[in-house]
């Protein structure tokens, strides 16, 4: 039963997807000084949603289809394989981040550079938040 719980949080999340999109594009509408990023970001929220909705329906439109989604959701292969794609992504971005912020001082794009460097020192400092909580938790 935990696993249908799990699917009923997934259903519950695309549907706050689409709300939280629908009031985004609402807003950029009501509000004309509002950035038109808004919308647009509004409308991805929004298809996020319905994707994540139809998936919830073919996943749970019997019991099969159930139990074949939690074994490869729990089988350990399978998180491994994820955890190794998460680790590589994260290295990949770093590293990738660090040379084009190395690349952009050279180029005299200084506030670019730094925008960049921002975002890998929050990566690398939301790592160590979860490494540290991880470690205390287990």
């Amino acid at each position: 039963m935990e696993f249908r719980d799990k699917l009923k949080k997934r259903l519950h999340l695309g549907i706050a997807y689409i709300v939280i999109g629908i009031i985004m594009i609402i807003s950029s509408f009501v509000f004309n000084n509002v950035n038109p990023f808004i919308s647009s970001y509004g409308f991805a929220l929004a298809v996020m949603g319905v994707v994540r909705i139809r998936n919830y329906k073919l996943i749970t439109k019997n019991d099969e289809t159930i139990r074949r989604q939690e074994i490869a959701e729990t089988d350990e292969r399978n998180i491994a394989l994820s955890n190794k794609a998460k680790s590589w992504a994260f290295y990949l971005y770093v590293i990738g981040a660090s040379i084009l912020v190395i690349t952009l001082q050279f180029t005299q794009m200084r506030d670019l550079a730094t925008e960049i460097a921002y975002t890998v020192c929050i990566l690398i400092a939301l790592y160590w938040i979860s490494y540290w909580v991880l470690r205390r938790k287990y």
